[in-house]
């Protein structure tokens, strides 16, 4: 017989529980339509304001930053939710650029246009900049959203 099973083990006390970070806590809940559009604004609209503080244009980081916004919204969003994930991209797009031409036109201003160009203009030539992005944003945006969709809950 094995009498090294029958040796005390030491205390039985249950072990202590552990404490989950807010990060774990906060990824078991989905987004709702009103959370997905809140973030993707405020994500927007301050990644531009910190790339025109510091580079005085809107550029790249932009961008990758709204194509990263856009892809994390419609992975977080629920399932009911998932409509405005993918409303959102070319309306923010849109929303932040208007901003900026009007209030910052020299932001959006490329080589080649017009000197006296209206808002109008600026707001398409900025739409014509950031295409390839917007392109990249509301792709992956569909083809999450159409996963999403036809993924069978466990």
């Amino acid at each position: 017989m094995q009498h090294w099973a029958r040796l005390p083990r030491g205390s039985r006390r249950p072990a202590p529980r552990r404490r989950r970070s807010w990060t774990a806590r906060a990824a078991e809940h989905d987004l709702t339509a009103r959370s997905v559009v809140t973030i993707a604004i405020l994500v927007g609209a301050s990644t531009a304001w910190l790339e025109i503080a510091t580079t005085g244009r809107l550029g790249w980081f932009f961008d990758v930053m709204f194509v990263l916004v856009s892809v994390t919204n419609a992975l977080a969003a629920s399932r009911d939710a998932l409509y405005a994930a993918m409303v959102t991209p070319p309306v923010v797009l849109l929303a932040v650029l208007i901003v900026v031409a009007v209030i910052r036109p020299g932001a959006v201003d490329e080589p080649g246009s017009p000197p006296d160009a209206s808002v109008v203009q600026l707001v398409a030539i900025a739409i014509i900049h950031h295409a390839l992005a917007w392109a990249i944003a509301l792709g992956a945006v569909l083809g999450i959203t159409a996963w999403r969709r036809t993924a069978v809950r466990g």
